[in-house]
């Protein structure tokens, strides 16, 4: 598995990462000096503390734009847009205190009772359910604290410290900090935005080699390999089919549908005795017509339309060291080299949709069987929910809130499949 899939992804290499040095300083709002503050390149394994003088020296390997975060428990996070390039002697970070109301929220969200009615959920949303998940574990789940909106069906997360986070299939400890996150429990959408520094567990070299095996599996899925395919120009060679997506009312069944149903209203209410519909649509339109609308009636609700496979430069365009994607609608994205994983195709499946049950006979015996659908190829639709582009770099890294997926990479795209963006297979 580990050669097939190192064949697959040894497609894209990533330009030369600069060695790059930035020094600085974090203080609170008066000017004083803040010790053991946390300073790190989000998304990264590059991160470091401040020392008793509030100052900090950070090595790292990056190219492009990056963020570069601060954090101090009780204070508000930090953070600051840098591009790479010469060392940065002075970038300084003043932190403020977290204001009383949102403590008070935070301390009045944490309590023992409160993790045991929405802890659960909040794991499987926030770990995911993917094969990796089993084994991802909240290290300091009482950082964390909910407050559930009863009117809104909206159930929010916050955390006192960054969240601690060990991944054993993947080799990870991650230190999340943690911006919002946001459950609508209606349909079980999930938004959140978080900070996060990877470190690698040290292990044998049999534990590296199941490591390196796991996270080329996880890469090779994940939403990171196709902005870096995307980035490179290589969507066909990465296995990716990507085309333009529609998925709109059907406009004549709603006008007809609207029509019948006022017709039929009008002749009840006139009506001198009762009458079943069919009855009474007999009555009311000619048998051309009649035949029309039923015809209309049995079409779906909505009209599905997939247009032509589109190359990079069909969406995205370049902007000085990043690409930008915009599109209109939305965009169906196929990955065509690996089969959906079994857990996320039972969890598709999980109402049994689409399945037919058939009878087989052995030695006189009946036995019924649920027919399960096959497996697909993994897709996603892409909508960007206010029209405003995303930026992506070179490493895949990108940063809109506004960009939706829906679909497998809204199953996938979880803490437990997580990558740093300075990840190379």
């Amino acid at each position: 598995m580990k050669k097939a899939l190192t064949i697959i992804l040894s497609i894209i290499t990533l330009g030369a990462f600069a060695q790059q040095q930035i020094k600085g300083k974090v203080t609170d709002e008066k000017g004083k000096p803040l010790a053991n503050a946390s300073v790190f390149v989000a998304q990264s394994k590059s991160g470091t503390i401040t020392d008793s003088t509030g100052t900090f020296t950070l090595y790292f390997r990056a190219k492009g734009d990056f963020k570069l975060v601060a954090s101090y428990v009780g204070y508000t996070t930090s953070v600051k847009q840098i591009s790479a390039g010469p060392p940065l002697q002075d970038v300084s970070f003043t932190l403020n205190p977290v204001n009383h109301q949102l403590k008070d929220v935070i301390v009045k969200s944490r309590s023992d009772d409160n993790w045991k009615r929405w802890g659960a959920l909040f794991t499987t949303h926030f770990i995911g359910t993917s094969v990796f998940a089993a084994h991802c574990t909240i290290v300091n789940h009482e950082v964390i604290g909910f407050q559930y909106d009863e009117l809104k069906k909206e159930l929010h997360a916050y955390a006192s410290e960054p969240i601690t986070i060990r991944n054993e299939d993947l080799g990870y400890n991650i230190s999340l900090t943690l911006v919002n996150f946001t459950l609508y429990t209606i349909n079980n959408d999930v938004d959140y935005q978080g900070y996060y520094l990877f470190k690698e567990i040290t292990g044998d070299q049999k534990q590296q080699d199941t490591w390196e095996q796991n996270r080329l599996k996880a890469y090779s899925l994940s939403f990171m390999h196709f902005t870096r395919a995307l980035y490179s120009d290589k969507l066909k060679e990465e296995g990716y089919e990507v085309r333009p997506f529609s998925n709109k009312i059907n406009p004549e069944k709603e006008r007809v549908k609207k029509l019948y149903s006022q017709n039929l209203a009008r002749y009840q209410d006139t009506a001198k005795k009762p009458l079943v519909e069919k009855q009474i649509a007999a009555k009311l339109f000619n048998k051309d017509s009649l035949k029309y609308y039923k015809k209309i009636l049995e079409q779906e609700d909505n009209i599905i339309k997939l247009g032509d496979v589109l190359k990079a430069k069909d969406i995205s365009s370049k902007t000085n060291n990043n690409i930008t994607l915009q599109f209109k609608d939305a965009l169906q994205v196929v990955y065509k080299k690996i089969k959906e994983p079994e857990e996320y195709y039972n969890y598709r499946n999980q109402n049994a949709l689409g399945t037919e049950t058939f009878t087989a006979y052995n030695n006189s015996i009946s036995t019924n069987q649920l027919v399960m659908p096959p497996k697909q190829y993994p897709f996603t639709e892409l909508r960007l929910e206010k029209g405003i582009p995303v930026e992506i770099a070179e490493n895949g890294y990108f940063n809109n809130t506004n960009l939706y997926l829906q679909g497998f990479w809204g199953w996938w795209e979880k803490i437990a499949t997580k990558l740093p963006y300075d990840y190379e297979p």
